[in-house]
Parts: structure tokens; sequence; C-alpha cells
């Protein structure tokens, strides 16, 4: 049994459906997954930690209840929540900056996986960033941003 990560790189012109991905390439569709769940239930973990904070600083109303807000938004709006809460002592500030610069090494990899997902590779798989470049991911580089991931997570909801 031949598996479809051999077959496609074998020939780069190859198009199957992800219903023929092999067994092995299970690892690689789970792991992608496990990112996408990650980022997601980040959002939602952090849009109902904002909306406890403003119910404790007495302001029940909803922001951005047509849309959902994107990551930026709800950062800026925690930064914001988090400066009037601890007006004298900028330690959450300071916290939030270094989650903050994790978010975006991690959102940018995230991209990478999303946008630029060609094909699967031994171990991993290869991507094409930004400026066409292939790229390389091995699974266990993938597994070490997901939790890097839910770390984030964790240092965000305790602020």
């Amino acid at each position: 049994m031949r598996g479809v990560s051999a077959e496609l790189a074998q020939n780069d012109k190859v198009t199957k459906p992800v219903a023929a991905y092999a067994p092995e390439d299970a690892a690689l569709l789970c792991g992608i997954g496990r990112l996408v769940c990650a980022w997601t239930m980040l959002e939602q973990s952090l849009e109902a930690r904002l909306a406890e904070l403003r119910e404790t600083m007495g302001d029940v109303r909803t922001v951005g209840a047509r849309t959902r807000p994107t990551m930026t938004k709800l950062m800026t709006e925690l930064r914001t929540t988090v400066a009037m809460r601890d007006r004298r002592n900028a330690a959450g500030l300071t916290e939030i900056a270094e989650v903050e610069r994790d978010l975006q090494r991690i959102d940018r990899f995230r991209t990478l996986i999303i946008g630029g997902f060609q094909q699967p590779s031994p171990e991993g798989f290869l991507c094409r960033d930004l400026r066409n470049n292939a790229q390389y991911v091995s699974l266990e580089h993938l597994d070490n941003e997901i939790a890097a991931l839910e770390q984030v997570a964790q240092r965000l909801l305790t602020i």
C-alpha cells in the first residue's frame, strides 16, 4: 500500500482529494486540525474573558456583536481593559505585550500552514510562504507550535 505522501513527493502535479490521503497522513491532518481548533478556542476564550472583565467593571455592553472580532481587536480591548483595571500596576500590560509577541509568531506560522499548505512530505509537509518560497514543516514543529499556542492561551486567560 503506497500513501499519497509518496505519490505527491514523486509528482508535484498530482491532485488528490483529501479523502484519498493514506493512513500515514492521519497525523498530518490531525495536527493541522488541532492547530486550527486551538486558535479558534483561544479566540472564543479570550472573547468570553473580556466579557467577564467588562461585567466586573460594571460594563455589560457587547462589543462587536454583529461581526466576530479579530485577534487584533480582542488584544486591543484586553490591553485597554487591563489598563483601566490596573491603573497603578503595569505588570498586566507587560504580560500582554509578551504574550502578544508570541501570538504574532504563532499567527504567522498558522497563516503559513493554512494559506500555504502544498503537499505531505515524509514526517511533515511542504508549504509556500507569502514570497512563494517552499518551506518544509515537520510534524514535531507543528506539535511544538500547538503546545506554545496552548501555553499562550493559559497565560492570556490568567491576566
